[in-house]
Formats: C-alpha cells, sequence, structure tokens
C-alpha cells in the first residue's frame, strides 16, 4: 500500500479551492456557455429587464387545458410574469397570442399560477421579483 501525499493548507488556500462558489456556466438556446445570466429578451410593463423564463418544471397538458377557450385553436400565447420566492410567479400580463384574438394568452395567463419558474440570474446570483417572459405553444391532437 502506498502512502498518499498530505496537503497543507491555509485558510485562504481553503477558501480559493472551494468550488461551490464558482459561478455555474449554463448553455443557453444558442448553445453558448454564458456565465450564470439569464437571456434578456425585452422590457417589463415599466420598463424593467424582461428575461427568457428557465423552467424549474413545465405545467402539464392537463394543469394548462383547463384554461383554454372552447374549440381553440392552435397557437401560442405569450405573457410576462414577476417571480416571486418558491420558483412561482405572480402579476402576470398578456403580451401576445397567435392566433390573434384566439385568448391562448388570457389562458396562459390565468394557468400562471400553477407554473415553477426559476428567477433569472446575474452574476450567478438569483433575481427574485424580476420579470420573465413566458410561452406556452398549444397544438391539438389530431386523429
Amino acid at each position: 500500500p502506498r502512502e498518499l501525499p498530505w496537503l497543507e493548507l491555509t485558510m485562504a488556500d481553503m477558501a480559493q479551492a472551494d468550488i461551490g462558489r464558482l459561478a455555474k456556466t449554463v448553455a443557453g438556446p444558442s448553445g453558448v456557455a454564458s456565465s450564470g445570466a439569464s437571456e434578456e429578451v425585452g422590457r417589463g410593463p415599466k420598463g424593467e429587464v424582461l428575461y427568457a423564463a428557465e423552467w424549474a418544471r413545465k405545467p402539464t397538458d392537463t394543469e394548462l387545458s383547463g384554461y383554454l377557450p372552447p374549440n381553440a385553436p392552435d397557437g401560442w400565447g405569450l405573457v410576462a410574469c414577476r417571480t416571486v420566492e418558491g420558483n412561482r410567479v405572480e402579476d402576470c400580463i398578456e403580451l401576445g397570442q397567435s392566433p390573434r384574438g384566439s385568448r391562448l394568452a388570457s389562458a396562459v395567463r390565468q394557468a400562471a399560477w400553477q407554473f415553477r419558474v426559476r428567477p433569472p440570474r446575474k452574476n450567478g446570483r438569483p433575481l427574485v421579483g424580476s420579470w420573465v417572459q413566458i410561452r406556452i405553444d398549444y397544438r391539438t391532437v389530431r386523429s
């Protein structure tokens, strides 16, 4: 049996070796790693930075379907929501939908109380209270 070498470290050495404090790198939609910063996609209701939402848990079809209007078409709804503790959102506002007049944005807004979205990050730190953009695509299963 070989004896393993012993390393003596100062407190400063130990602090520098703490990998838990390193900024996490995340691959964005382009596949390029970022330094722990969420993607900015526009401006919120009062000019705040609007970030792309990152799901902590995607909503299920069952959670979404109860808010769809009768005879809903295929399309999408887009909302902006303020992040709060517990990976939740509130104060959602409708931003857009397709097809126009489909009420799909309203369906997304009404279902948003169930959403689990991570708060945006800047320099690896969560920005709870910031605004995120959430888009839900709806497709009808045809037989």
